[in-house]
């Protein structure tokens, strides 16, 4: 009866550990669903009151893998779009156009792209892999499974970590737009602007 008691023990500890990773793994996909948009965007004030006007926002449905390659694609370019020049067309309203980057090194990007994606994998491999192939009845294989779910929460957590501190600087370099747009100063500069 002793094996079966501790076979338990190390299946409900592995549970938990599955539990903890998965709704991380969908918290990490959660914040890249809602970061994704926000990274550029260039809109007329006509198409910004329609978004905010609209009673329940459109949900992305790409897939955690399309996330994470739309995420460093949008924040690589950002950057580039931001510093283009404008065209001397004119324009039928005013438009708005903002984003988001940061500047690391090619080596940092690739290296923080790969770990996205190697944790892309690793989710996939845990729902449709591991959950199959691993033994509940051997403590052994529990374990094991146990040990590795462990090292992979540090690594999503990191990544959590460093989306969340991306998100923290967005949402205040918003705040601050705001606070800009509709102080004295802006109306200020727009009448400048016009003179």
């Amino acid at each position: 009866m002793l094996p079966i008691v501790e076979s338990q023990s190390a299946r409900d500890e592995l549970f938990r550990r599955i539990g903890r990773n998965v709704v991380n793994f969908q918290y990490l996909e959660a914040t890249l669903r809602s970061m994704v948009p926000k990274l550029y965007n260039k809109l007329t004030i006509t198409e910004l009151q329609a978004r905010q006007n609209e009673a329940s926002p459109k949900r992305d449905k790409s897939t955690f893998g399309n996330l994470v390659s739309a995420y460093h694609d949008r924040l690589s370019r950002s950057k580039e779009l931001l510093d283009e020049t404008v065209s001397d067309e004119v324009l039928s309203e005013p438009t708005l156009t903002f984003g988001f980057s940061i500047d690391v090194t090619p080596e940092t990007a690739a290296q923080r792209r790969s770990a996205l994606v190697n944790l892309v994998a690793e989710r996939n491999r845990l729902i449709h892999e591991d959950l199959l192939n691993v033994n509940l009845n051997s403590s052994e294989e529990c374990e094991e499974l146990s040990a590795r779910l462990d090292e992979q929460y540090t690594r999503i957590r990191r990544y959590l970590d460093h989306l969340n501190s991306l998100r923290t600087n967005f949402q205040e370099m918003a705040a601050e737009f705001g606070r800009l747009l509709e102080s004295d100063e802006f109306l200020a500069l727009l009448k400048r602007e016009d003179a």
